[in-house]
């Protein structure tokens, strides 16, 4: 359901619009509700600046209602961020994706390999070959990656302590 109000309605199926219609018909404060919600989206997605959060900011304060004045107010404990997120074009969508995707391979053998196998997982992961379709022109040395058995142990006890 919340999903559905914040979807922009290009995005939304006949079904989800009758009954968005329906629910905002049905109870004013939704209607409020779904307007300031559609209002936020619009202002991330066409990053509309500083200026128009602020004045998202008020009319929400406005509305008295109370959990998106909570939402207002949380906003606040990031507001650069937030203030950047509604102007600037660039994120770091990427370096989270990566992060995300190391995470995953590391969960992945979590207490079946240590740190070498994870490492040399990352470097060879198989999503380098996904963008062209084949491995990467300069083909790492995966000899580089291996470790000697004391380098292993000590590597693993690190991980332990």
């Amino acid at each position: 359901m919340a999903l559905l109000i914040v979807r922009p309605e290009q995005s939304r199926t006949r079904e989800q619009t009758a009954y968005l219609d329906q629910l905002i018909q049905s109870n004013e404060t939704i209607a409020v509700v779904f307007k300031l919600a559609q209002d936020f989206g619009r202002l991330l997605r066409k990053r509309e600046g500083q200026v128009r959060l602020e004045q998202w900011k008020a009319t929400v304060r406005a509305s008295g209602i109370a959990e998106l004045i909570a939402f207002v107010d949380g906003l606040a404990d990031d507001a650069e961020a937030v203030a950047n997120g509604c102007s600037l074009t660039w994120s770091n969508g990427m370096v989270e994706g990566f992060i995300t995707k190391v995470k995953w391979i590391k969960r992945s053998s979590y207490g079946q390999a240590g740190f070498p196998l994870l490492q040399r997982r990352v470097l060879l992961h198989p999503a380098q070959k996904a963008t062209t379709g084949r491995p990467p022109e300069d083909k790492q040395d995966t000899s580089a990656c291996s470790l000697s058995r004391a380098e292993e142990a000590a590597s693993r006890e690190q991980m332990l302590a």
